[in-house]
């Protein structure tokens, strides 16, 4: 449930398509408090993405995520890439449900507009709470790259 739309050169499609990993989404370690709000979480891991910071976004993935990518091999197929984060924009959240594997986990969604270098992009993420603590969620694409053994 995770709609993108990018303008710029390839380099913003790249961020288009892995904005739409992120959910959206926070310290490192998975440290993100239980009081925060999915969309200064949302807005956390963006940054994070966007410094190229694979550790911390694996750290907060989430844990039937984790258990499908290794840490490893999620930094491996990320690669640290970033990109130059100009502008952050909450365009809307709302509750939503999203599929993962087979099992409806309420989510957080938010819209966002992100703006880089390359362009605009446009994403909503998905945030899910876990003991109290927010993680982001790989799309079915990413899933099923890292099932088969390949990199998304």
């Amino acid at each position: 449930m995770t709609r993108t739309r990018s303008g710029g050169s390839h380099r913003g499609a790249i961020v288009a398509a892995a904005l739409i990993g992120v959910l959206a989404s926070a310290c490192a370690g998975g440290s993100s408090s239980g009081t925060d709000s999915a969309t200064a979480f949302v807005q956390r891991v963006t940054t994070e993405f966007s410094r190229g910071q694979s550790g911390p976004l694996w750290d907060e993935l989430y844990p039937k995520d984790q258990a499908l990518a290794s840490r490893s091999r999620f930094m491996q197929c990320e690669g640290n890439q970033g990109f130059h984060l100009k502008s952050f924009k909450v365009l809307e959240t709302f509750n939503d449900s999203v599929d993962i594997e087979g099992t409806a986990e309420k989510a957080d969604a938010v819209t966002v507009q992100v703006t880089s270098d390359n362009g605009v992009t446009t994403a909503t993420m998905h945030a899910i709470k876990v003991g109290g603590t927010w993680h982001w969620i790989l799309s079915p694409a990413q899933r099923a790259a890292y099932r088969s053994g390949r990199c998304p």
